[in-house]
C-alpha cells in the first residue's frame, strides 16, 4: 500500500476543491490503485468557523498563527509516508516554507491545483488575511514539486512555465452520490438552481437582469443553494437553501434547469466546471457562459446552451422554460457527458498514473509497472 499524507486547507465535506477532487477521489485509489491518502487539514474548528465571517480580524490573525506552526510541526511526518500532496497551498498565508522544506527531505511532492490561484482576488471579509496568501508562491511550488496535476489545459498552461511534469486530471463527480433525477415537471413554477459559495454569488448577481425580466413574463424561481442567501429579487421568487454536504445533489433537482454564470476575466477562465458538472450528473440541462472550461464541458445545443449575453440569458431560458422535450435530451445528453468523463473513477486513475512513475520502486503500485 502506498501511503500519501494530503496537506488540505480545511476538514472534509467543507471545501469544493478538495471534495470533487482529493476527497472524492481517496476511496477509489485505496481500492484500485494501492494508493492511500491522509488527509491533514491546515484551518482548526475554530479558524474554519470565524474565517468568512465579517470582521474578528485579530481573532483570525492569532487563530491563523497558531494553525500555522501546527502545519509547520506537521511536516516531520512526511518521512512516515511515500509521497506529500499539496492542495493549492500548504499553509493559507504566507510563502513556500513548508514546500520547500518538504523537497529538502527528499520525499516526492505533488501539489494540485483547481483555479486560477497564482491571481490574487481581493476578499472583502478578510483584506490583509487575503492579501498574505501570497498567490506568487504558486509558481515556485509548482517548481519544487515533482508532478503537478491540475483540472485543466489553461491550468497546465500556467504551471508548464514553472514544471515540464504536469498532468491534466480533471475535476470530477462521484456518480454514487448523484444519481439522475426526473425533471420536476409542471408542479412547480419554472426553477433555476444556482450552488456556489458567497465568494461566488457575485457571479450570479450577473444575470440578475436576465431573470428579473423573464420573471415579469412568466412565474420564475431561483433556488439557491449556498452559505450565505443572495439580496431580492424582483418578481423573482427565492428559494435559499443553506449547502450541506449530505443533500448536496437531492437539493439540486427540484430546479429545471442549471446556471453557471461567469465574467470573462483571466481568474474565471482557471474554474474547471464543477457547478456545471453536478447539474449534469443529476440530468438538468444547463445554461453556462461559454468561458474556460466550460467550453470543453458543455456542447452548445448538444449537452447544454451558451449565454454570452443579458439577451442570450434571457432567451436560452425561455427556450428551456417552454420546451420540457428539450430540457429532457440536454439534460441526458449531459449525464452521458459526465459518465464518459469526468467520473470519481476515471480521474482516481489518471492521477494514480501520474503520481505512480514518482514514487520509489518498492512502493509503486501495480499499474505503474
Amino acid at each position: 500500500m502506498i501511503r500519501l499524507l494530503a496537506l488540505v486547507l480545511k476538514a472534509p465535506d467543507i471545501s469544493p476543491n478538495q471534495r470533487f477532487r482529493h476527497e472524492q477521489w481517496a476511496p477509489h485509489l485505496a481500492r484500485d490503485h494501492g494508493i492511500h491518502l491522509e488527509f491533514e487539514p491546515f484551518e482548526s474548528p475554530a479558524l474554519t468557523e470565524l474565517l468568512y465571517r465579517d470582521g474578528y480580524l485579530l481573532q483570525k490573525a492569532r487563530l491563523v498563527f497558531a494553525d500555522a506552526l501546527r502545519r509547520w510541526r506537521a511536516r516531520y511526518r512526511a518521512l512516515e509516508f511515500d509521497g506529500i500532496v499539496v492542495l493549492r497551498q500548504a499553509m493559507l498565508v504566507g510563502g513556500p516554507w513548508v514546500e520547500r522544506s518538504l523537497t529538502r527531505r527528499r520525499v516526492p511532492l505533488f501539489y494540485d491545483f483547481d483555479d486560477a490561484i497564482w491571481i490574487w482576488q481581493p476578499s472583502a471579509r478578510n483584506g490583509i488575511l487575503n492579501l498574505a496568501s501570497a498567490p506568487w508562491k504558486v509558481g515556485a511550488i509548482c517548481r519544487l514539486a515533482t508532478v503537478v496535476t491540475v483540472g485543466s489545459e489553461y491550468l497546465a498552461a500556467y504551471a508548464r512555465r514553472h514544471n515540464a511534469n504536469v498532468h491534466i486530471v480533471r475535476t470530477s463527480i462521484d456518480i454514487d452520490r448523484y444519481p439522475e433525477h426526473p425533471d420536476p415537471g409542471v408542479d412547480r413554477p419554472f426553477t433555476v438552481v444556482w450552488t456556489g459559495s458567497h465568494s461566488t454569488l457575485a457571479h450570479l448577481e450577473t444575470i440578475r437582469t436576465p431573470l428579473e425580466r423573464l420573471a415579469a413574463r412568466q412565474p420564475v424561481t431561483l433556488r439557491v443553494i449556498c452559505d450565505t442567501p443572495p439580496p431580492p429579487f424582483e418578481r423573482v421568487g427565492l428559494e435559499f437553501v443553506r449547502w450541506r454536504a449530505a443533500t448536496e445533489a437531492q437539493d439540486l433537482a427540484p430546479g429545471h434547469v442549471g446556471v453557471m454564470p461567469l465574467p470573462d476575466t483571466p481568474a474565471t477562465h482557471g474554474k474547471c466546471g464543477c457547478k456545471a458538472l453536478q447539474y449534469m450528473a443529476i440530468g438538468r440541462p444547463v445554461v453556462v457562459s461559454p468561458v474556460g472550461f466550460n467550453r470543453e464541458i458543455v456542447q452548445d445545443g448538444v449537452s447544454g446552451l451558451w449565454a454570452n449575453f443579458h439577451g442570450d440569458w434571457e432567451a436560452q431560458l425561455a427556450r428551456l422554460a417552454d420546451d420540457p422535450a428539450l430540457r429532457m435530451r440536454l439534460g441526458a445528453a449531459g449525464r452521458r457527458t459526465v459518465l464518459e468523463g469526468f467520473t470519481a473513477r476515471a480521474s482516481a486513475a489518471a492521477f494514480a498514473a501520474a503520481v505512480n512513475p514518482a514514487l520509489p520502486r518498492t512502493t509503486a503500485s501495480p499499474t505503474a509497472r
